[in-house]
């Protein structure tokens, strides 16, 4: 069973946390009981705040105090010595989502598998033992992470005594910032997912808003100042009372500027807030801070926020549960970068006949599955077509490397897969595309894998189903970026094919070829409809796109069902070369109505170029 969006989700906002063995000042700086984040890696591409809408209304009166989240979040978790906040901020967001979804009582999802996941399946960080939310979420979009028991949570970053390439310091293998690889029952395994995320603006009432009106935590990311944490890194004396409550109060500027000196940063969850919550910080030395007349200085208003330093030193005392906190509105405000979310929806459980995969986890696969036996996927001929070219893949080069595949035999294809053996020193550069002469292009990889070596996989096709199987089919491997290089050794199709009454895919095409201009560098873009008025729950959905564009690395396109929800087909990139005709497949309406209005949306994100939408499709299996 996948798990879903449902709308667009919240994330974690680029935060990036990692330890590093002989870290300089402007790496993350670890205790142990402490561990926090390389500062550069949280901010990474998060947006200006000043730039992000404002939610709720101005005349909005939001409780003194709202507590109610609490319930619904998942027991504090304890990162231990190693530098991946952003990792557990992120799984527990996610923890809480499930449990306000209410499918899934108790979740407890791998954080183990996701530090792997955004690194070696995403491509990102993968020379550091940092992440951030964008990366983390979007590992948990694409590929899913399964449950704790699945691949548990290993305390220690891989050392020499673990594998002797892991010797510390920077750039070390990949391995040894994942600990490894998870074993095959946890990549096989039941997979967890959720969409992409959103940005909140980080001012108190925006994050009110969004708190009370999804009844939803938020994560944030933000620079640390070591007193105001009361952190034993501290320069300046610290208050073991403050540590124990978990009070976080806005620093003073001798913290600040002795705290930059040594820059990290921090990622947690926010989960309510207390207007009454009161406290007198420390000064410079240490001492409870007052006015020039010697009177009190308090700081008055907190979020409640969950932690990941587990529950016997940090916030043992704070009165929502130990291991909680309290963090000064003015500290989010002015240091943090939030993002948010929504609820997962859950597809139906459904086996595919023809993906490679268990859907419905009930130990039978495909064909072998008894829900698949009148499936026209298994009731027809299969034949293997394979091809053995030994081509080098030039460097940094669009164009790349063709290899053909002429399929002498007929029939309406009922089930395609295609098996790649790459040799290459970094997937993340690789795209690989399938294409049909006369028929359309799928792209089966779009530079995924980051820096692991070789790409030897089998992808299922579901978009020329219900063609016909002869002709010549087209492997395209291009590198994308310098420095590694590779050889596409060989690749093959696998078809099944099936005659007679009923035979195909079942499926229908519904198309508007109404061409429309693209205006250049327009946030807005343009929007076509196709509707679709016969019924039925999709079974696999496909959408074919011809755009007449010279820089497809400038366009956004966008698959909306009116009333339902979107999914991104492609997203600008800034890569070269032509749009053309793509086809690309839309999983996340499995199990959804299919009469209704489907909406195609494309934007121009760069200057320079421009482009025409001369057609589109969307073909639907039931």
């Amino acid at each position: 069973m996948r798990h879903t969006p449902y709308l667009l989700v919240l994330s974690l906002a680029a935060f990036g946390c990692s330890s590093e063995d002989g870290a300089s000042p402007s790496k993350a700086v670890v205790d142990n009981d402490a561990p926090l984040s390389d500062v550069d890696a949280l901010f990474q591409d998060a947006p200006d705040n000043a730039k992000l809408d404002e939610l709720g209304k101005a005349d909005a009166v939001y409780p003194k105090q709202f507590f109610e989240l609490i319930a619904d979040q998942s027991p504090v978790r304890n990162q231990a010595s190693r530098g991946v906040c952003s990792i557990f901020a992120t799984v527990g967001l996610m923890e809480n989502l499930y449990i306000k979804e209410g499918s899934t009582p108790d979740p407890d999802f791998s954080e183990q598998y996701l530090q792997w996941s955004v690194k070696a399946q995403q491509g990102a960080f993968t020379y550091t033992e940092g992440s951030n939310a964008k990366s983390n979420l979007d590992a948990i979009n694409k590929f899913g992470i399964p449950v704790e028991a699945a691949w548990p949570y290993q305390t220690s970053r891989w050392s020499s005594s673990d594998d002797a390439e892991c010797v510390g310091g920077e750039s070390q293998p990949l391995k040894c910032y994942t600990n490894g690889s998870p074993p095959d029952s946890a990549k096989n395994g039941l997979q967890f997912f959720l969409p992409k995320g959103r940005w909140i603006n980080s001012k108190v009432d925006s994050i009110k808003a969004h708190m009370t009106s999804k009844r939803q935590a938020a994560t944030v990311g933000l620079t640390f100042y070591y007193q105001a944490w009361n952190h034993r890194g501290s320069t300046l004396p610290t208050s073991n009372d403050l540590w124990r409550k978990g009070y976080v109060p806005y620093p003073n500027e001798k913290d600040r500027s002795e705290s930059l000196a040594k820059r990290a940063g921090h990622a947690i969850l926010l989960v309510g807030w207390d207007d009454e919550a009161e406290v007198q910080p420390l000064d410079a030395e240490g001492n409870p801070a007052v006015d020039a007349d010697g009177n009190p200085i308090k700081e008055k208003g907190f979020f409640v926020f969950k932690n990941s330093w587990g529950t016997e030193k940090f916030g043992i005392d704070n009165p929502h549960g130990k291991g909680y906190g309290y963090l000064s509105y003015k500290y989010v405000e002015k240091e943090g970068t939030v993002y948010a979310s929504d609820l997962p929806k859950l597809e139906p459980v459904v086996e595919l006949c023809n993906d490679g995969k268990d859907n419905d986890h009930d130990g039978d696969e495909d064909c072998a599955d008894s829900d698949c036996s009148t499936d026209a996927a298994c009731t027809g001929t299969g034949k293997t077509y394979t091809a053995s070219p030994a081509a080098d893949i030039p460097d940094n080069n669009a164009a790349g490397v063709s290899s053909d595949i002429v399929v002498p035999d007929a029939g309406a294809i009922s089930a395609l897969s295609v098996g790649v053996d790459i040799t290459h020193t970094y997937q993340g550069d690789l795209i690989v595309k399938l294409v049909r002469q006369g028929g359309g292009e799928v792209v089966l990889q779009e530079r995924d894998g980051g820096s692991a070596d070789d790409l030897k996989k089998t992808f299922s096709v579901t978009a020329f189903d219900g063609q016909d199987a002869a002709g010549t089919w087209t492997l395209v491997v291009a590198d994308r970026a310098g420095a590694d290089t590779g050889k596409l050794n060989s690749w093959q199709l696998d078809i099944t094919t099936c005659s007679g009454a009923g035979c195909g895919s079942g499926a229908q095409t519904y198309t508007n070829s109404t061409s429309q201009s693209i205006p250049d560098n327009d946030s807005a873009g343009i929007s076509s409809d196709v509707d679709v008025p016969d019924a039925g729950p999709i079974k696999s959905l496909n959408v074919a796109v011809e755009i007449d564009h010279p820089a497809k690395g400038d366009l956004t396109v966008i698959l909306q069902k009116l009333g339902l929800t979107q999914v991104t087909l492609v997203e600008a990139d800034a890569s070269s070369g032509a749009f053309g005709s793509r086809t690309f497949s839309a999983p996340v309406f499995i199990g959804e109505e299919a009469s209704g209005t489907w909406r195609l949306i494309v934007r121009d994100e760069a200057g320079g170029d421009i482009g025409t939408l001369k057609t589109w499709s969307v073909e639907i299996k039931r």
